[in-house]
């Protein structure tokens, strides 16, 4: 049987294109979507948009919302909230409890004095201080991240070559959770 050199090259460009899109859904790969998060130890029921969601104590639920306005209306500690709030990125989280929740940044790639930046800014905690780029929101609805409660940082990060863009990823945790990563992580 004659060898085909059209042929092989062409398996081999499938079987790496395969592999690409193998490792990208494996460990890059991120669903962008909704939360709402019941810290409390109450269930606690949200309507968005007439439509009501349930959600029991120290859980949380995956939603889909459309950017725009939305209306969100719930009653807990015997307060009700009645509000519209401007739906702007893909992702968001909702927090009717008012908890409080800390988006840490997480810088990748190379760069100039990124340790020296990384201990400029710093945030109190519990009476300790956490170093990095954190902020704290405990406002209804949060979306200044790009990882939700429900995701994790990628155990790898791919940058392409091409861009010489800084990349910077947050993450949204509540609060212990957070202390936990930075323990684990930064300590």
């Amino acid at each position: 049987m004659k060898k085909n050199p059209s042929l092989i090259g062409l398996l081999i460009i499938c079987a790496l294109a395969g592999l690409i899109f193998m490792i990208y859904n494996l460990f890059l790969n991120k669903d962008d979507g909704f939360v709402i998060d019941n810290p409390s130890n109450k269930t606690l029921v949200v309507k968005i948009n007439d439509k009501d969601y349930t959600i029991a104590p120290q859980q949380n639920a995956r939603i889909d919302l459309a950017k725009g306005k939305t209306k969100i209306s719930y009653n807990f500690n015997n307060k009700n909230v009645d509000t519209v709030v401007d739906i702007t990125r893909s992702n968001g989280m909702i927090n009717p409890t008012g908890q409080e929740y800390y988006t840490f940044t997480r810088p990748y790639g190379i760069r100039k004095n990124k340790d020296s930046i990384f201990l400029s800014n710093n945030l109190a905690i519990d009476n300790k201080v956490y170093h990095g780029i954190i902020e704290k929101s405990s406002q209804l609805y949060i979306e200044n991240f790009y990882y939700n409660l429900d995701q994790d940082y990628p155990k790898m990060f791919i940058k392409s070559s091409s861009s010489d863009k800084n990349t910077d990823l947050s993450k949204i945790f509540n609060k212990e959770d957070f202390k936990q990563f930075y323990f684990e992580n930064y300590e």
